[in-house]
This record gives structure tokens, C-alpha cells and sequence, in this order.
């Protein structure tokens, strides 16, 4: 990705930091009522690095969990795509997430049932029931099929129910490594699914970023609070001492508006000058990102 400076800027301006979402600025909504949160799902790809970010609303006094919250934006949206399963009596795992116009990325995804044979990392037997993990029961040479469908009906859902889970068959298949995207037909499209290879790491906490700590629990058992906020960040397991990488809390820039044009955003009063000479950031938004140096404005834009 080439990156075209006016004038010419030094790269640290693209630095990842800390964010306080705006509520005004969010486009996309799912649901409705007086109380609000937002989801935002930041991807550790190759692609430009924000959080996008999508609202819900539910009605004061009712329950709503984090499950809640992502099912209905993804059934309502027009870019977002959930991968998750059922995997026992603590509710449901985000398996994987699919960001993409006009979902393409659901219509280019194949689950790899060779690939998930052979990877004995997984304890889910699709033959012979592994009853020391508690299966009961096997898909066998339907699998192919059975996963097939689960993909299809997901393009007009949103939503991929794993159907291989522990309600069906007593003991998961944590076989998300191998649900794949071999060739985009969106080169914008954006997919990260795993379990054994990387995992989706779930942060809660309220609109400014620093207060995102680590969750402790799943999202079918997060409840959602007024003005809450859920973000999700993909960590890929590597050989290093710690383990993954993307294992900070999320940071990465807020995307309010997707694949749509962005909103006008008025420069801020008040900005100080650059301490050190550094650039101090006014505000982005996609490919475009406002910045203060010496006390002139550079737009910086990315191609």
C-alpha cells in the first residue's frame, strides 16, 4: 500500500493510540431503545488497521448480552459477518469475523475438511466419537455438505452457525482454523477465523479505549450496560515467548463509516503544537488523516 504525504510527513503519525468513541459519529445501528452500546472489531491482517465500530440500542429495563449485540448488527448490517458456535452450557464462541461489502467475503469462504482431519490439534473426531471428550455423536462423510450449507444460508443471515457443536453432537469441532477464504473476489474484504493458530480476543469496558480490559467472560454471558462498549481483536499465535501477536488491548484508529463516504469532521479548536517536533494528530477518517506540525496542517493520504 503505497502512501502519498502532503506535504511530506514523517510515519510516525500513523501510530496507533488511544480512542474515545464518539456517539455521534456512529453510522451503523442495530436495534432499538433508550440504552446504547457499540461493537467494535479491529482485524491484526494485513489490511488498514482500524476499529470499526457499529452501534445497538435496546430498550431501558430489558437484558441484553454481548451475544445480543453482535447477532443483531450483524443480522442488520451491511458489512459485518459472525462465525460463531455453540460449544456448551456457557453459551457460544466467536469462532471468526467477516467484514466485507455487500458480505462478499461469506460467498468466497470453504471449510477445509482435509485440512481439519489432519490437524491434530483437534480433538472433535468426524468418524468416530470421542467419548472421553464427551461426543455423542459423528457428522462423517457429510461434513463437507453439512458445512457447505451452514455457509450458504449464512450469506443471507449474516450470521454462520457452526453446525458441527456441542448441542448437535455433544463436544465441539474447534476446527475454525481451517473455515477459509482461498481467493477474496473483494480485495477490501477482510476475514480472521481461529482457534489453535490465533483466536478473536474480547475486551469490555466503556467509549474511551483505556478503560478495555480483558474480558472474563464469553459474550453470551456479558451484560451489556448502558453506554457500554464491546471490542473484539484478532491475536495470531506465534512462536515467540509470549505467544501472539495483537495481543495489546485494541487502539487502532476508529472507522465510523465503513465503505461509505466519510462525514464532514470540523478541525477541532484548541490543538496545541507539536511538542519535539512530532505531529500531532487532528482527527482521520479512512485514508485520510489531518495532522499538525509546527504549527501548520498536513492531510496525509494513504493509497
Amino acid at each position: 500500500m503505497k502512501k502519498q504525504l502532503l506535504p511530506i510527513l514523517i510515519a510516525s503519525c500513523l501510530t496507533a493510540s488511544a480512542w474515545t468513541l464518539d456517539w455521534d459519529k456512529v453510522q451503523y445501528w442495530a436495534g432499538e431503545g433508550e440504552n446504547k452500546a457499540a461493537l467494535v472489531v479491529e482485524f491484526s491482517d494485513d489490511g488498514d488497521q482500524y476499529g470499526y465500530v457499529w452501534g445497538y440500542r435496546w430498550p431501558a429495563g430489558t437484558t441484553a448480552t454481548g451475544e445480543d449485540m453482535f447477532r443483531a448488527i450483524a443480522s442488520a448490517s451491511e458489512d459485518l459477518d459472525l462465525f460463531t458456535q455453540y460449544t456448551g452450557d456457557m453459551g457460544s464462541t466467536v469462532c471468526g469475523i467477516g467484514y466485507s461489502a455487500d458480505h462478499s467475503v461469506m460467498r468466497d469462504l470453504a471449510f477445509d475438511f482435509d485440512g481439519a482431519q489432519a490437524d491434530g490439534n483437534i480433538s472433535f473426531n468426524y468418524f468416530s466419537a470421542n467419548g472421553a471428550m464427551g461426543q455423542t455423536q459423528v457428522p462423517g462423510f457429510d461434513t463437507p455438505d453439512i458445512c457447505a450449507q451452514a455457509i450458504e444460508d449464512a450469506c443471507d443471515t449474516h450470521i454462520l452457525e457452526h453446525p458441527i457443536n456441542a448441542r448437535a453432537y455433544g463436544y465441539p469441532a474447534y476446527d475454525y482454523d481451517w473455515w477459509l477464504v482461498p481467493q477474496k473476489s473483494d480485495l477490501d474484504s477482510r476475514w480472521q477465523a481461529g482457534w489453535y493458530k490465533g483466536y478473536w480476543s474480547y475486551y469490555t469496558g466503556k467509549a474511551n479505549s483505556e478503560s478495555l480490559a480483558y474480558s472474563g467472560t464469553g459474550y453470551s454471558s456479558r451484560q451489556l450496560a448502558d453506554g457500554d462498549v464491546d471490542a473484539w481483536k484478532y491475536r495470531h499465535l506465534t512462536d515467540d515467548a509470549d505467544g501472539y501477536t495483537g495481543a495489546s488491548t485494541p487502539s487502532a484508529p476508529l472507522n465510523y463509516h465503513h465503505f461509505g463516504e466519510p462525514a464532514e469532521d470540523p478541525i477541532p479548536d484548541g490543538i496545541v503544537d507539536a511538542v519535539n517536533d512530532e505531529p500531532v494528530i487532528l482527527y482521520r477518517f479512512d485514508r485520510v488523516i489531518i495532522v499538525k506540525k509546527q504549527g501548520k496542517i498536513y492531510k496525509l493520504i494513504i493509497k
